[in-house]
């Protein structure tokens, strides 16, 4: 009987982007729902600089939307400097080198009562999944999940690190074997990027994190459910914590 080949991460990476960027949109602002999607995506990293994106065709089918709608949606991309039309042989749209740090945020930062809800809802969530998955991931999740924390070990600059980190917890839920979770695990965390930007991150505000997700992949990859909800739990609330703290500092010194 033959074997199939355990995905590689780019293989994975793929899926994800297909199962929480490429679906139908939700609500009636298809244009808003198509351009926020696609900004997400790459402030999380699941788009990268010359990444190509599929047809208007088949991106349009993808997204359950118009032709028009979409058009419109890669307009407002384009004049934001996110994507390129590039035309020709192997042309296509791509996103551009600079996409990440057009998408840098200049609203105001979030007060300690939205950090706390935010982190409440990522709470049980996150935790839900993270306790499915160590009853459900597989042996090349479990190991995937363990070369991605091993590899954001002292990653800079935070830029990188945060990449790698949507990454492990979009693994994590899609561990949990629940297309849902995936989705609304990459919601979250696109909004926990969005406000990670505006305060300031420290090498000892990563090295905890680091920490903490060391455990809670052991937690994983023993198959311990109750204690990998209790780490995800307590993960989430104390990164909010310290981004509280932080905004803290960060307003003092304004």
């Amino acid at each position: 009987m033959s074997r199939v080949a355990p995905e590689t991460e780019r293989e994975t990476v793929d899926r994800l982007v297909q199962r929480t960027v490429f679906t139908p949109v939700r609500g009636a602002g298809a244009v808003a729902e198509t351009v926020a999607r696609l900004g997400e995506a790459i402030g999380l990293g699941l788009l990268k600089p010359g990444d190509r994106l599929p047809s208007e065709m088949q991106l349009a089918s993808a997204l359950g939307i118009s032709a028009v709608s979409l058009r419109s949606a890669l307009v407002v991309l384009r004049s934001a400097g996110l994507i390129e039309t590039r035309r020709g042989r192997g042309g296509g749209t791509f996103i551009t080198e600079g996409a990440a740090h057009a998408l840098l945020p200049e609203a105001e930062a979030p007060d300690a009562q939205a950090l706390e809800d935010l982190a409440t809802e990522r709470a049980v969530v996150e935790g839900g999944a993270a306790a499915l998955a160590a009853e459900r991931a597989t042996v090349e999740q479990r190991a995937l999940l363990e070369s991605i924390v091993e590899g954001m070990i002292g990653l800079q600059p935070f830029d990188a690190w945060s990449e790698r980190d949507a990454l492990l917890h979009l693994v994590i839920g899609d561990a949990s074997g629940s297309p849902r979770l995936v989705s609304r695990i990459a919601e979250l965390r696109a909004e926990a990027y969005r406000i990670s930007r505006f305060l300031p991150t420290t090498a000892e505000v990563l090295a905890i994190a680091d920490r903490e997700h060391v455990e809670l992949v052991k937690a994983i990859a023993a198959g311990k459910p109750a204690r990998a909800r209790t780490l995800m739990e307590g993960h989430v609330r104390g990164t909010a914590r310290l981004q509280a703290g932080l905004g803290r500092i960060a307003d003092e010194r304004t």
